[in-house]
């Protein structure tokens, strides 16, 4: 087995829906994801949002972009920015309930 190959394998087994995945919708299509949900945390615009980080695989989602729309069960989330991504996975960084700051 070459590299690749297990590779493959093990992101198969990462994104399985029944171990660490889940069906989200990435701009209108069904995607398997992996979420890690965040805490609220201010933004660099006097704004303050719920933040939470998917990693999806580059075979499903080929070009990500800010403000993309992503809905996980009935919460709408929005791109915030591509953190980082590889020939493989997506790591992207998504807000809702994004809020103005009361000083």
């Amino acid at each position: 087995m070459t590299l690749r190959t297990q590779m493959a394998t093990d992101l198969a087994d990462v994104f399985d829906t029944d171990t660490f995945a889940e069906t989200v919708t990435y701009a209108g299509s069904s995607v398997t994801g992996i979420v890690d949900y965040g805490e609220d945390q201010e933004l660099d615009t006097d704004a303050t949002a719920t933040r939470a980080t998917l990693y999806v695989r580059a075979s499903e989602v080929a070009d990500p972009t800010y403000r993309d729309e992503v809905v996980i069960g009935s919460d709408t989330w929005y791109v915030l920015r591509v953190v980082q991504g590889d020939a493989d996975v997506w790591e992207l960084e998504l807000m809702r309930d994004e809020r103005p700051v009361i000083r």
